[in-house]
């Protein structure tokens, strides 16, 4: 075997210092030898544990004095790196198995993929929709959440936005990935840059994959590599409210970004029907938990 292709990780988290110890404890316990560094970078209000510090004194934090968003958290890995690949993870995830020096491997022979994001799992092994289409029109009525995809939950608009579940393992060229995990290639970001920080949280990584796409990069699905058990854990009311906010917000600014209809009528639509998904989500969220 020849040397291993190197691979930072980067995490940006926001106050689950307990999901990112997990998160970091899988990492250092699966991918041996390691074959990056990893930064940290801490988005939240409180300063990261020293506990967890101590107990991962390779890891490189880094704590912003406010919450700067996901996107610009991702751009402060960005520069701080100098590998040819850079693994971005969610600080809610699980390494089963190594993936991440096999996957810039494969990226290293497979010289037009920017972008390769491996199988993605609950942790009851179900696989999430992690490979994904481009939003249209269509999404913001028939997206993964909405109430007409629970109606008609196998209708061919849903399902062109849900891409993970094709048979087979091999490599599937599609619009996006998740940005739970994902591997980026270097050269691909110095060309087109990094993550859009007008995206506080939610949807960079489309807008991200859309830029590297429409530069002639491919972005590629792997399910023959993982899987990442991405676990969603439960939050507060004002947490959820937030996230759903932002994830709203995000989304219609996503529609405008690239919107070429005639007076953006598509965006006014898909709009309005993120607001509509927006309000009949909202008595769910202010409900307790349970």
């Amino acid at each position: 075997m020849g040397n291993p292709v190197s691979c930072d990780v980067g995490i940006v988290n926001y106050g689950n210092f307990q999901g990112l110890g997990r998160c970091l404890e899988s990492l250092f316990s699966v991918e041996t030898p390691l074959p990056g560094r990893v930064f940290v970078v801490e988005n939240g209000p409180n300063d990261i544990p020293a506990e967890l510090s101590a107990r991962f004194p390779s890891v490189r934090f880094h704590k912003n004095r406010q919450n700067l968003g996901f996107a610009r958290g991702c751009n402060q890995i960005i520069e701080g790196s100098r590998a040819p690949f850079i693994c971005f993870l969610n600080p809610d995830t699980i390494l089963e198995r190594p993936f991440i020096a096999r996957g810039a491997k494969w990226l290293l022979d497979h010289r037009d993929v920017a972008v390769l994001g491996p199988k993605i799992i609950d942790p009851d092994g179900r696989v999430q929709g992690s490979a994904r289409g481009f939003p249209t029109l269509a999404t913001a009525f028939f997206g993964r959440t909405s109430i007409l995809t629970r109606l008609f939950p196998h209708n061919s608009l849903a399902r062109r936005n849900i891409k993970t579940l094709a048979a087979g393992d091999g490599p599937q060229e599609v619009d996006w990935v998740s940005g739970a995990c994902m591997i980026v290639r270097r050269q691909a970001i110095d060309e087109v840059g990094g993550l859009d920080e007008g995206f506080f949280m939610y949807w960079e990584d489309c807008d991200w994959c859309t830029r590297f796409r429409q530069r002639g990069w491919k972005v590629v699905y792997h399910p023959g590599i993982g899987p990442v058990i991405h676990e969603a854990g439960s939050c507060s009311k004002n947490v959820r409210l937030r996230s759903l906010y932002w994830f709203h917000k995000s989304a219609a600014r996503l529609y405008l970004k690239y919107d070429t209809s005639p007076l953006r009528l598509g965006s006014a639509l898909a709009i309005g029907g993120s607001l509509l998904r927006f309000l009949l989500f909202l008595p769910k969220t202010l409900l307790p938990s349970r």
